[in-house]
């Protein structure tokens, strides 16, 4: 059987985790700041909450490339950023499937999901970096990463009328 994580990964993996716990309560700590709420949920959306694995995710992501650099950067920020893309795919999925059956949402559930997507991410990571997409990966990834940021940016400021960016509270 497989692990979840890679033993090497434990520290990182609590970092995101511990960045993402703090990350929820930074927007309400610096007096719902303009600039923190680019980074952090604004609201309780489950939009919002996908921050929580996201940003921490690519800085934990980006520090540990500067410090062991032994890959391609291309490939190893495309298996980053489809690892980090499932991550917050699980959440999206584990969150509606499990409200949708019992008819509400619990805290200490969405807390277990949160962890469980840091966990699927970090182990999501090195089977994209062995698949052929990141294999053949060029700088143009780091599109995708701008991507993925503007929309968080974008969408806080001028959220969809659209369940995923609603406050299910």
């Amino acid at each position: 059987m497989k692990k979840l994580y890679n033993k090497a990964d434990l520290p990182y993996i609590i970092a995101v985790a511990v960045l993402g716990c703090l990350n929820h309560f930074l927007y309400e700590w610096t007096g719902e700041s303009a600039a923190t709420a680019l980074f952090c949920p604004v609201n309780e959306s489950v939009w919002e909450h996908l921050k929580l694995l996201f940003f921490p995710y690519l800085f934990v992501a980006a520090f540990i490339y500067c410090h062991e650099r032994r890959t391609s950067l291309s490939r190893y920020f495309c298996s980053r950023l489809l690892a980090v893309l499932f991550g917050m795919s699980s959440i999206i999925v584990v969150f509606y499937t499990y409200t949708g059956i019992i008819g509400r949402s619990f805290v200490v559930l969405d807390i277990l999901i949160f962890f469980l997507s840091v966990l699927l991410t970090f182990r999501a990571a090195p089977v994209f970096y062995r698949c052929p997409v990141c294999k053949n990966a060029s700088s143009l990834i780091f599109v995708g990463w701008i991507f993925a940021v503007v929309c968080f940016f974008f969408f806080t400021c001028q959220p969809p009328n659209l369940p995923l960016f609603f406050s299910p509270v």
